[in-house]
């Protein structure tokens, strides 16, 4: 995938106007953005030189609002969709230059990028898990996210925010206003980084990463106050646990409810009452166990079906190719659209990208599929990863 970027020849150029922007914009929108999201960031240590930062990442924003911790400009590895977002994203391109990273892919680009920026002396950020929680659970970090910190020779700085997921949910429709933090957690010396393995680095970026909204929330009790609460959350949990079917459950201003009867009501505080699980992460927990026996009992009849789907292909350039509009039906062993037919065996990853649009590779193309009303995106997502472990373990 061809990398968004200034060509080095120009770095220097490139960076002197990325600096100028910066230096512009962020005592004009510091004030408003520590207001609007009620956010303590602690200043992070001032190391000289590059360095890699690496970050949690649950609040729409957390590119920009981690920026009230450190004192110069981060370059953020973002995602490819960013880039396609016409007259804004040539203005990102432009002042603040964000390295490409393709959903769905393993994008070896990416990387390189990286490692040019940082030999060039600037800092780079990248959030570890490559994904925002939808559950208040922080996602697992990417595997290879170890051997990338010892292998760039730069201090490595992990820093967390507290409060992100319940004040921009990931499946949610509104902004609710409570209270976020944000702080350096540590500082690894790059021969400290060498010393250790690559598991070793990711146990410890794990660590220092790790947030739980909800246990946190069980010991602040901190209101989240905003309206419609709960329009979105179909996104996040789409397995009704009363009648335990799929794609049933629809969010309208604060009630959760299905169409067989099931209603709860999502406070200011983040808890579901009335249902069968207080929190989002336990009712997900219960879904991913379900979602299992879904698939195990899996044969010729699909898992699932979206009547109206748009299906694109991602081209190297920053723009995407309407290929199919109808509908998607998910298989235990492929993912029909039309005469489209993926085989899970021939997919190397999917991924979720903004709040439910899904993106994968296949072969060494890739693809997209949308939907308006937005579809459930994660329902693809996990049941992929489910059949594909599942695969992969009948291949040993």
């Amino acid at each position: 995938m061809t990398l968004s970027g200034e060509m080095m020849p120009n770095i220097d150029k490139a960076r002197r106007r990325h600096l100028r922007a910066y230096r512009f914009f962020k005592p004009l929108l510091a004030p408003y953005f520590r207001w609007r999201f009620n956010i303590s960031a602690l200043p992070a240590p001032d190391i000289q030189g590059p360095c890699l930062v690496i970050a949690n990442h649950n609040a729409d924003l957390d590119a920009v609002l981690i920026h009230l911790s450190f004192k110069d400009l981060l370059y953020f590895v973002a995602s490819e969709h960013i880039f396609r977002a016409g007259l804004a994203s040539k203005f990102i391109r432009r002042y603040f230059d964000p390295i490409s990273r393709l959903k769905g892919s393993t994008d070896i680009s990416t990387v390189r990028d990286i490692m040019r920026r940082l030999k060039a002396g600037m800092k780079v950020c990248l959030f570890a898990e490559g994904n925002r929680s939808y559950n208040g659970l922080t996602c697992p970090i990417t595997p290879a996210t170890g051997k990338l910190a010892r292998l760039c020779g730069v201090p490595l700085v992990t820093y967390k925010f507290e409060g992100g997921y319940l004040t921009t949910p990931r499946w949610a429709d509104t902004f609710r206003r409570g209270l976020m933090r944000g702080y350096a957690v540590n500082v690894y010396s790059p021969e400290s980084l060498r010393e250790m393995s690559d598991d070793e680095v990711n146990a410890a970026i794990a660590g220092d990463l790790h947030e739980d909204a909800y246990a946190r929330q069980a010991v602040e009790k901190t209101r989240f106050s905003g309206k419609r609460l709960a329009e979105g959350l179909e996104r996040s949990l789409f397995i009704c646990p009363a009648c335990e079917r799929v794609g049933t459950l629809r969010g309208r201003g604060n009630e959760f409810a299905c169409d067989c009867g099931l209603r709860a009501v999502y406070d200011e505080y983040g808890y579901l009452n009335g249902a069968p699980y207080a929190t989002v992460t336990l009712w997900d927990a219960w879904q991913g166990e379900k979602l299992a026996q879904i698939a195990a009992a899996l044969e010729d009849a699909p898992a699932f079906m979206d009547p109206a789907v748009r299906l694109y292909q991602v081209t190297d350039h920053h723009t995407s190719k309407a290929l199919y509009k109808g509908s998607a039906a998910m298989y235990r062993d492929r993912l029909d659209l039309g005469s489209f037919s993926f085989p899970i065996a021939d997919m190397t990853d999917m991924a979720v990208y903004g709040k439910a649009n899904v993106a994968w590779t296949c072969g060494d193309a890739h693809y997209e599929l949308k939907a308006d009303p937005p579809l459930c995106g994660r329902n693809y997502t996990q049941l992929y990863h489910i059949l594909k472990k599942a695969g992969d373990i009948c291949k040993r």
